[in-house]
């Protein structure tokens, strides 16, 4: 039985975004080797995304012209290539190399998002596209699974190196196996058009000026913000502040990471047949605000369940929304141009993944104390998410204009 073209492309983009996460991941996962062999402090992976993400943030804005021109499907080849060649550069092992790696990854991750839902548009309807978007998604927890146990395996096995060329090589091959896919899913490409530097200026411009897209970005810059901030400081929070054992914290962390999966597949579903997907993200919005707080609540004399329990409700809402929020994004994009303006909406969800984490880190700091950094950061989404309750309302809450 022949597969409908639309979950071909929900899978070829969900292993495309794994990889891409894996790439990222890469160095970061295996910094305890990297260290011991080289002398660098492992303490310089903030340093290294960073520059990562400063990557990303620019290619996201600049790609939307190398998507119209050359298709989707080969800029997300593109993509795996360049990641895989920033992995590459990693290898010699000397700090400039690893920070000229962190750049070219960026660059390369950076359009792996906006590509995929300039083809998923293509070819899921609106009351498909939440869910489909969503199975696209689980590719980013699917690329920190392959990096947090295949890769460290591999460098047992044959060194930190290995690993990393068994990433890179990873990279490569999907790039290779996606080809096949270039003639159905590059037919909308355009290539008389012209690549224009004014492009970046033009997709910023189309995301701030609509109110729907410049809401939604301001969604993926507090909930993406507040995913990375909690991905940081979750585990060192329940360490050394409530002086858990290391392994009891990975659970936890690990029941937060396995409900993100399970969230951006049934929120998918949920957003597709039943809730109107503004409306979903509002109520999304202020739950893992919500959650986010009891987080910062936690203290030494709780039991391992109920930090489970609030571990769960974070991650089901603030790691499984991301599917609903891109398909929403690509559907009130002007027709053929999802690519093009969830490039622009990502530039906001990277600048969160920088600016989050480090705000966290101030309130830290200045306060001597988790749970402050935990309400304060936790205000934000709960704020978006009554402005989008809010757009919602004024929509009608309707589902008729999908």
């Amino acid at each position: 039985m022949k597969v409908p073209v639309v979950y071909t492309a929900a899978i070829a983009m969900m292993l495309q975004q794994a990889l891409a996460t894996m790439s990222g991941l890469t160095v970061p996962v295996l910094a305890p080797p990297i260290s011991a062999e080289t002398g660098l402090s492992a303490s310089l992976v903030g340093v290294y995304t960073a520059f990562l993400y400063g990557g990303s943030m620019v290619s996201s804005l600049a790609g939307g012209g190398f998507l119209l021109r050359f298709g989707a499907l080969r800029v997300s080849q593109a993509c795996l290539l360049t990641v895989g060649l920033g992995l590459a550069i990693n290898m010699p092992g000397f700090i400039y190399l690893f920070i000229l790696g962190a750049v070219v990854i960026g660059l390369g991750g950076g359009p792996s998002t906006p590509a995929s839902s300039q083809i998923l548009t293509r070819y899921a309807t609106p009351s498909q596209a939440p869910l489909i978007f969503s199975i696209k998604q689980t590719g980013v927890p699917v690329g920190g699974v392959i990096a947090g146990v295949l890769l460290p395996f591999v460098a047992g096995e044959f060194g930190w190196r290995g690993a990393v060329l068994c990433a890179a090589a990873m990279a490569a091959a999907l790039a290779l196996a996606l080809q096949p896919l270039r003639a159905e899913f590059d037919s909308d490409r355009q290539p008389q058009r012209s690549l224009k530097l004014t492009d970046i200026r033009a997709t910023l411009r189309t995301v701030l000026r609509d109110p729907r897209v410049r809401e939604l970005a301001m969604g993926l810059f507090a909930f993406t913000g507040l995913q990375h901030a909690f991905a940081s400081f979750f585990v060192s929070y329940l360490t050394l502040g409530m002086s858990w054992a290391l392994t009891d914290a990975g659970i936890a962390y690990s029941i937060a990471m396995g409900a993100g999966i399970a969230g951006r597949l049934f929120w998918g579903w949920v957003g597709s047949r039943y809730v109107p997907p503004v409306l979903l993200l509002a109520i999304l919005g202020v739950t893992m605000g919500f959650a986010c707080m009891a987080v910062g609540l936690v203290a030494p004399d709780w039991t391992r369940p109920a930090v489970w329990a609030v571990a769960f409700v974070y991650g089901l809402t603030g790691i499984g929304y991301q599917g609903v929020l891109l398909a929403e994004i690509a559907r009130v994009s002007p027709p053929g141009m999802a690519g093009v303006v969830t490039g622009g909406a990502v530039f906001f969800a990277y600048a969160g993944m920088i600016l989050f984490p480090a705000s966290f880190g101030l309130v830290l700091a200045l306060t001597d104390s988790y749970r402050p950094a935990f309400f304060v950061l936790g205000a934000v989404p709960i704020l978006v998410g009554i402005m989008l309750y809010r757009s919602a309302r004024r929509a009608g809450i309707r589902r008729a204009d999908r």
